[in-house]
């Protein structure tokens, strides 16, 4: 019997580890649109409050505004929550997301390439195993064997 031994480079590890990564970009990048979102808001609010300086009556401009004044308290502790120390531009959160969006289709193709090759291995490995299983045949006598 003839036994062909081959090599294919794949660890089935590697779908699992390409799983998690997707994984980890979802949970960043739902995080970084909270963050834009909740920045976005932000920069509105400390319009409002820096235009408070302008005002001819301070105090009473405030009251007027108090809901944007709590906004803005409100959205500067949930970004502190959310590990923003520094608040970010638009264009550079925006960026930020380009690059994980570009990041998560790069991994979401990885894994599909990794489940190809791991559909391949799988349907060799079947039909490997069938001709192990199969009784060996012996190859035919040609016409001068026969007639010996």
């Amino acid at each position: 019997m003839n036994v062909f031994i081959f090599s294919f480079n794949f660890n089935p590890v590697s779908v699992k580890a390409a799983d998690q990564k997707i994984a980890q970009l979802n949970s960043e990048l739902s995080t970084q649109k909270i963050i834009q979102k909740h920045c976005d808001s932000y920069h509105l609010c400390r319009k409002v409050i820096e235009d408070c300086k302008s005002a001819k009556d301070p105090k009473a401009y405030r009251t007027k505004h108090q809901a944007e004044y709590h906004l803005h308290d409100s959205l500067k502790k949930e970004l502190q929550n959310l590990g923003v120390t520094k608040i970010p531009s638009s264009d550079k959160i925006k960026k930020r997301i380009e690059n994980l969006e570009s990041e998560q289709t790069a991994s979401v193709r990885e894994k599909q390439g990794l489940q190809e090759k791991q559909k391949l291995l799988n349907t060799i490995q079947q039909n490997f195993n069938v001709l192990l299983d199969a009784p060996e045949m012996q190859p035919p006598l040609s016409e001068k064997e026969n007639t010996l």
